[in-house]
């Protein structure tokens, strides 16, 4: 894909909280900001710790309050039948995090979507691309200057639909991206959403669901991943923990394999063998072949020599 000259007014929305750490977010400065020349805004839950980087680079603080339980802002802000769907799905899916004993954060991402759309619309309109992503991602080379026009998210972890955690779209396109609450809420669609499969519909099925429904997926596009999701000793999570530590990456967890090994794989592809990441790729192939290796073996002695 060409690479275009920055021309348009940029702003990358963070939504959640403040994880991943300095280095992450240090990596986010050079290669989503400053390629981009955006200004940043930070949509995060309410917190009285402010001290990191981000809260001093960001143009925009927007504050959301810390729901013990965010049923109630739903009720704030849905008629009394908002919960007809979506009280259908399945504990483990997801969509429900954040309500009641839902695991996941699937309705809480949801929720920080449709503060903005209804509180931050006019200030997202003074740009003309929205980045929407997250805080705790690692980016390990530039994030290409993508052309205007269409809505790309970013490739892999989509399970079943399309991954949420990172978009960039034209602003005019903020309502059919970010309304997936108005959607999923609205009584004049549940007949349609019923037909789906309550074990079926997690946040990337929904999404997938609401972008075909709108008809914004006709301008969808996968753009190359060149960052993963990672967590440091401290950082709030509902749902995955980080797993393992990166090789050369001081205190810093990957959260998703697949996403750690496609950004590595591209960063390869993109800028040769001799290339600052090529050590890294290999101590992780070397730590996975002694991991599996040592999965198999032990198997072996359980079946030789079984515990009774």
């Amino acid at each position: 894909m060409t690479h275009l000259t920055i021309k348009e007014k940029t702003l990358v929305i963070l939504i959640g909280n403040a994880r991943g750490g300095e280095d992450a977010w240090a990596s986010m400065y050079k290669n989503l900001l400053d390629p981009y020349n955006a200004d940043l805004a930070l949509c995060f839950g309410e917190t009285k710790e402010k001290i990191s980087s981000l809260y001093k680079n960001a143009k925009y603080i927007w504050e959301i309050p810390e729901y013990k339980n965010w049923r109630d802002f739903f009720e704030s802000n849905f008629n009394s039948k908002w919960d007809t769907f979506l009280m259908r799905q399945k504990g483990g899916s997801g969509l429900m995090g954040g309500i009641d004993n839902h695991t996941g954060s699937g309705a809480i991402v949801f929720a920080f979507r449709h503060y903005l759309l209804k509180n931050k619309i006019d200030i997202i309109n003074q740009y003309d691309r929205i980045i929407l992503t997250r805080s705790d991602f690692y980016y390990i080379d530039k994030q290409p200057i993508l052309p205007m026009g269409k809505l790309y998210a970013v490739e892999g972890e989509c399970y079943g639909g399309l991954s949420d955690r990172h978009f960039i779209f034209d602003s005019s396109m903020s309502k059919d991206v970010l309304g997936i609450l108005d959607f999923l809420c609205s009584e004049a669609n549940f007949e349609m959403l019923n037909q789906f499969n309550e074990n079926t519909i997690n946040p990337e099925t929904a999404l997938l669901i609401f972008f075909k429904h709108n008809k914004i997926i006709e301008k969808l596009e996968n753009c190359k991943r060149v960052q993963f999701t990672v967590g440091i000793e401290g950082d709030m999570t509902r749902w995955k923990k980080p797993s393992n530590f990166i090789p050369g990456f001081k205190n810093i967890k990957y959260k998703y394999i697949s996403e750690y090994e496609v950004a590595l794989q591209n960063y390869l592809k993109k800028n040769g063998i001799f290339s600052k990441y090529f050590l890294l790729f290999i101590a992780h192939n070397l730590l996975m072949f002694y991991i599996k290796t040592r999965r198999r073996i032990k198997k072996i002695i359980l079946f030789i020599v079984p515990f009774k």
